[in-house]
């Protein structure tokens, strides 16, 4: 039993970064060749117990998430001879990280000294600006943000635009990420979206707006880019209907060949808003999947006592994982979510109704008795780490009869 687990588990813990749902429907199915890796073909099954208090991991959920920072990639000529920094909360921490070039100069990238960083407000040298300073050691000893420093402002220093130089010699060329955390800011870009796991050329929506203290600014412009997991940046446009956005994934993105197997895309958002006689800028990302759509499930399940049968029309052979949350029915007749199962299957192209087998030991200590439902079933491609979708199943299909 635990090697099954740890079989199933290993298999596909890159689809499972996203526990959001994918909805097949009218999307196209594609056959496309079998990964050149080696893959079981052996069928597996595992069942787990879980309580109310465990079942976030298995349940789709909206991605929410709010910004009070921004970040800006510069170079070392930017640096030395000083660039704007817009401070919307006082005690602001900045901090600068080399960027890695290891694959043109095999070089590790340079470090900034926090002693030679200086600020000035309308152009007048600030003598004491920063309360604080971190080293490059000093954060490689908290085993975080390597060749990095930082330096937190002074809260008498205000807000408003400052600009930042750093005096120590840098190379022109060399890269360095500028970022600025506002802590307690009542500036915040708010962002969210209700799937990170998307078909290829499916539209990617979310939501975003610039806020302060909870109110949405006006006048705001927002960029945004996707950076792939090869490190490529592609910049996309987006379409607004009402208050909801979304992009069209590019081709490219799909057939991107240097991505890593279940790799993650970000979709990188840049805002910079104006209030009052303040410039405020944000930055966001939401972090996705992208998966070749290879098998869709038909929507046929039928629900016995030791297994499920899920009906599944696949184009492309390889390795799926279909798995659910189990239901029983407790002594007072009311429904019970026990278990989630798991069963993994090699399979050939073709419409099929594929089994998602029970553990009835598990059944039996809940002390459950059928009819069982399943719920949030969930489909992926083991073969190429790719979550393909997700359905709650419980409200919209009749049990079926026991098999």
């Amino acid at each position: 039993m635990k090697k099954i687990k740890q079989t199933l588990i290993s298999v596909c813990v890159g689809s499972l970064l996203v526990n959001t749902a994918v909805l097949a429907k009218d999307v196209n199915l594609v056959s496309i060749p079998v990964p050149d890796h080696k893959i079981e073909q052996e069928s597996l099954h595992f069942s787990q117990p879980i309580t109310e208090n465990s079942l976030y991991p298995f349940v789709s959920q909206r991605y929410v998430s709010a910004s009070d920072e921004y970040w800006v990639e510069v170079s070392g000529k930017e640096l030395n001879s000083g660039l704007a920094l817009n401070i919307s909360q006082p005690g602001a921490l900045i901090r600068l990280s080399g960027k890695a070039d290891l694959e043109s100069t095999g070089l590790q990238p340079m470090s900034i000294d926090p002693e030679t960083i200086e600020l000035r407000k309308d152009a007048e040298l600030l003598a004491s600006p920063f309360s604080s300073k971190v080293t490059k050691e000093q954060l490689a000893t908290a085993n975080i943000f390597p060749n990095s420093s930082a330096v937190k402002l002074n809260k008498n220093v205000g807000k408003g635009t400052f600009q930042l130089r750093v005096t120590q010699s840098l190379n022109s060329e060399d890269r360095f990420m500028l970022n600025v955390k506002e802590k307690g800011s009542p500036y915040q870009l708010a962002y969210s979206a209700p799937a990170q796991a998307l078909l290829a050329n499916q539209e990617f929506t979310f939501d975003m707006s610039m806020n302060k203290s909870s109110k949405s600014l006006g006048g705001v412009t927002h960029n945004t880019f996707i950076h792939s997991p090869s490190g490529e940046v592609q910049a996309v446009a987006y379409q607004v209907s009402g208050d909801k956005y979304s992009i069209t994934l590019p081709d490219s993105l799909s057939n991107d060949d240097n991505a890593p197997l279940g790799g993650l895309y970000e979709l990188h958002i840049v805002s910079q808003a104006r209030d009052a006689n303040l410039n405020v800028n944000r930055n966001g990302k939401i972090a996705f999947a992208i998966a070749q759509p290879t098998a869709r499930m038909t929507r046929e399940v039928n629900v016995g006592n030791e297994q499920a049968l899920v009906g599944l029309d696949v184009a492309s052979e390889g390795r799926y994982e279909i798995s659910a949350i189990v239901s029983g029915l407790t002594k007072q007749g009311k429904s019970k979510q026990v278990m989630l199962s798991r069963s993994a299957h090699y399979l050939q192209p073709g419409l099929q109704n594929v089994q998602l087998k029970f553990d009835t030991a598990i059944l039996k200590q809940a002390n459950v008795v059928s009819p069982y439902k399943v719920s949030q079933l969930r489909l992926v491609d083991q073969s190429r780490m790719a979550l393909l979708e997700q359905q709650d199943l419980s409200r919209e299909l009749p049990i079926n009869s026991h098999m």
